[in-house]
């Protein structure tokens, strides 16, 4: 039977004395909670700015949620960076619930110009003035 090895597993093996960079073992494990209040005017193209991430920090989509009221009788947004939907898209926060970010379940990695994580509203509806939405971010600090 074969043996396959991770990559942590297989630097390790490179090394002969299983130690590794420190920051690949314990990464510290973050988590962002920002509530967003919507005005009541939102339409579809808005951005809401989110947070602003560490270059470098993995975004784990699988362990990340949005907690919300019912923001409209349509509401719905891409999460990511410059009006894109990089992190995840078509969310749909037009009930109330927790709508988890989970994607493809893999690590997002913030690169250079891409720190500023905001919602793009791509459509909307009847929104609630006063309504909240709070926004999980879990991810990964490497520094």
């Amino acid at each position: 039977m074969a043996t396959y090895q991770s990559d942590l597993a297989a630097g390790q093996s490179a090394k002969g004395d299983s130690r590794i960079d420190g920051r690949l073992l314990s990464g510290k494990v973050r988590q962002v909670n920002a509530t967003v209040t919507l005005v009541g005017t939102e339409t579809g193209g808005d951005t809401i700015e989110v947070v602003e991430l560490p270059q470098g920090a993995l975004i784990n989509r699988a362990e990340s949620y949005i907690v919300t009221e019912s923001l409209g009788s349509t509401f719905t947004c891409d999460l990511g960076f410059g009006g894109s939907g990089d992190i995840n898209s078509g969310i749909d926060l037009s009930s109330a619930a927790t709508v988890a970010l989970v994607d493809s379940g893999a690590l997002f990695a913030v690169e250079a110009g891409q720190e500023k994580i905001a919602l793009t509203v791509t459509s909307a509806a009847g929104t609630v003035a006063d309504a909240t939405a709070r926004v999980v971010i879990t991810y990964i600090d490497r520094n």
